[in-house]
């Protein structure tokens, strides 16, 4: 107890804790929003029971999104920055468990993750494929591994590389051309000579 200028004793003020969020699991907004949550999870759960029997591109799309809602429940409660670590690890693995997600393989979630991640610009790049393209491609495995590979950019070095390579073989030619036949010819045998060993051909005009 204090007491206060009148010499009145008062109630000393409530001692309160910060809210641990971390701890907290997130709720959706109202029961809409946690209906469309359910219906996501359940619909990514028929597809994954019924994956062996009728496998498809749009139940591993369902999948990918189920899964995506858990990771996220998991970074939320752990409050981890990225997924990873012990912590949240094993609330992801609690996660899964609950919803009937233990039976895929560690590699099969992480593939159908990356799936949803980048599933506007694996469905562009799907889109310019031929109908029996899309059907060999069905798997998040061999759709993410062929979109990085029809996409991915050429490196700064190595084009760097290629245009030195070219302006130094124009110069070659251009000095060759000057040297007189009898010169030039022991040189073009020693290109020819190195070229076959490292198994590329060279055409050499007017000689």
């Amino acid at each position: 107890m204090s007491i206060n200028g009148l010499g009145v004793e008062r109630e000393p003020p409530p001692v309160t804790l910060s809210r641990l969020r971390f701890l907290e699991q997130p709720e959706p907004e109202n029961d809409t929003s946690r209906f469309a949550t359910e219906r996501v999870i359940r619909a990514g759960l028929e597809s994954w029971e019924a994956i062996t029997k009728a496998e498809s591109f749009e139940g591993w799309k369902a999948i990918g999104k189920a899964l995506a809602i858990g990771r996220d429940m998991a970074l939320h409660s752990t409050g981890a920055n990225a997924p990873m670590g012990r912590r949240y690890s094993a609330a992801f693995s609690a996660w899964i468990n609950r919803h009937g997600f233990d039976r895929m393989p560690k590699s099969t979630r992480s593939v159908a993750l990356e799936l949803n991640e980048n599933l506007d610009a694996i469905e562009t790049w799907r889109a310019t494929l031929t109908e029996k393209q899309r059907r060999q491609r069905i798997h998040p495995l061999s759709n993410v591994a062929a979109w990085k590979k029809a996409t991915k950019q050429p490196k700064a070095d190595d084009s760097d590389d290629v245009a030195n390579a070219a302006t130094a073989w124009k110069r070659f030619i251009a000095a060759m051309g000057a040297l007189p036949l009898d010169q030039a010819q022991p040189l073009w045998e020693a290109v020819r000579a190195h070229a076959a060993g490292a198994g590329r051909a060279v055409v050499v005009r007017g000689l």
